[in-house]
């Protein structure tokens, strides 16, 4: 009798499952535990209560380590795991194609990026975008936190090396000068940094140009069999705007044809130039297309149920916040949730800093207790949040105006989020009169104005017609992905 499967499916998930590379990682994760596992709330009562009033503003730093899982962390989190798996899966040592691979991208060392040919398969990509302080990073951080970053192999004769360290991620910074050579320069010492390795002193010879460490690079990234390259702080002054753009996405492209598995996190102006090619949208939306935005509603269950009580609740004095009570005439003041949303703005990071100025005052000034007045105070009073007025204050009163001061928010964006109306009329304008009366786009010298979009209709009157091919990509993978997972998890949608 034959006892071996016939099912593919069976045989499929034993090759994957033994794969060296995926059976020395951490049991692939649930929803449910991951969500368990991502959640970080060091700030309790009880932990609290052990540490003597004297020493907790040491602790105020504690509050930036609060993590919170939504359905929207969870989506990205769990599409983070999917990309390391499914990458590695498609580069099992056992193969011999996989090993012929490593060998033959050995032997391109030398050339220039542009002479090598394209290889017929791609890995996913994702791209996690927007403003400062919403968060992109600490989703990151807090999924890789799950992962070890590098794992030691032995001698494995069946997939041909006699030791391997196998680099599990690598997070790289988009260099300031927005130069490809600086790019390679912090790759290649994180690479030293991690690995133990000299890569920077063997490649530091005038022979070895940009275009050659970038083959290099590439080359280091497959024999280390990385499992996902994360390219972070991608701003618009480093990709839309440097000259070498349009040779960075190529690169970017050449590293999912090499089979890396890989993750752009920046602000929406920095993939003006990615998002206006199709093909380009679809490489780099496989994994996912993630936007993430302030939480604009003080209303909303995600503001009310996930960020008020895990991130501003919790507290280092004995004694929770007093009972709440309007410090104004204010309308958004009639509530917790109002009021400190109309000092925050619903931006995660501002949220957290407000949360550790108030508690740092409380401790320093020997109060027992934080009361309404005593936030306000901080709001208006504290250096630290003095800086961010402007911009919360633009976005509680939705003036898409006051942002354009700002040269990393795209206010035309927040325009047509906040003014449908606004953009109907221009949409409808007589074409005689649309040059004089239409308000510019967000662009910059030498960028080529979108093309017109249709407008809306009774038939038609779906807000999809206004989004780019990236945000429409990105919102049909989201709205799929949060449905998913929310009905998988028993989550609320973000």
């Amino acid at each position: 009798m034959n006892d071996h499967p016939t099912n593919p499916l069976q045989l499929s998930l034993a090759r994957i499952t033994t794969n060296p590379l995926i059976a020395a990682l951490p049991p692939k994760m649930s929803l449910a535990q991951l969500a368990k596992s991502l959640r970080y709330r060091p700030i309790t009562p009880e932990n609290v209560k052990a540490i003597a009033s004297s020493q907790r503003r040491w602790l105020i730093d504690e509050y930036r380590k609060i993590f919170i899982p939504t359905t929207k962390t969870l989506a990205i989190a769990e599409s983070l795991q999917r990309m390391v798996h499914d990458g590695l899966a498609q580069r099992d040592p056992r193969q011999a194609t996989a090993r012929a691979n490593i060998y033959k991208t050995g032997q391109l060392k030398g050339s220039e990026l542009r002479e090598l040919e394209w290889w017929p398969s791609f890995a996913s990509g994702m791209v996690i975008e927007g403003i400062t302080g919403t968060g992109k990073s600490q989703v990151v951080d807090r999924s890789l936190s799950l992962l070890p970053q590098v794992i030691e192999h032995g001698l494995n004769p069946e997939c041909g090396w006699t030791h391997l360290k196998q680099l599990v991620w690598l997070k790289i910074h988009m260099p300031s000068d927005g130069s490809r050579g600086g790019l390679l320069q912090n790759a290649l010492f994180e690479l030293d940094r991690i690995l133990n390795t000299d890569y920077v002193k063997q490649y530091s010879s005038p022979r070895w140009t940009i275009e050659k460490l970038l083959v290099v690079f590439l080359h280091l990234l497959s024999v280390h069999r990385c499992g996902l390259l994360i390219i972070e702080e991608a701003q618009e002054r480093n990709l839309s705007q440097s000259a070498f753009s349009r040779d960075f996405i190529a690169f970017f492209l050449r590293l999912l044809n090499w089979g890396i598995p890989t993750v752009l996190i920046g602000n929406p102006l920095a993939f003006e130039k990615l998002a206006a090619f199709s093909q380009d949208v679809d490489r780099f939306s496989e994994g996912g297309w993630f936007h993430l935005d302030p939480l604009m509603d003080p209303a909303s269950e995600a503001w009310t149920e996930d960020w008020l009580p895990n991130l501003w609740h919790p507290t280092l004095l004995d004694q929770a916040d007093a009972e709440y009570m309007p410090v104004s005439d204010e309308p958004l003041d009639q509530t917790l949730s109002g009021f400190i949303w109309r000092r925050t703005a619903g931006v995660p990071r501002y949220l957290c800093r407000l949360r550790r100025e108030v508690q740092d005052f409380a401790l320093r000034t020997g109060a027992t207790q934080i009361t309404a007045p005593m936030v306000d105070h901080v709001y208006q009073t504290s250096e630290k949040m003095i800086a961010l007025k402007p911009r919360i204050e633009a976005f509680c009163t939705r003036d898409w105006r006051a942002l354009q001061r700002f040269d990393d928010i795209p206010w035309d964006y927040f325009r047509r989020l906040w003014s449908p109306a606004l953009l109907h009329d221009e949409d409808s304008a007589p074409e005689a009169s649309s040059a004089a009366t239409k308000k510019p786009l967000q662009r910059k010298v030498g960028q080529k104005a979108a093309p017109r979009k249709p407008r809306a209709t009774k038939q038609n009157p779906s807000p999809a017609d206004r989004l780019s091919p990236a945000e429409l990509k990105a919102r049909q993978f989201q709205d799929g992905m949060v449905r998913s997972l929310a009905s998988a998890a028993g989550l609320d949608p973000v």
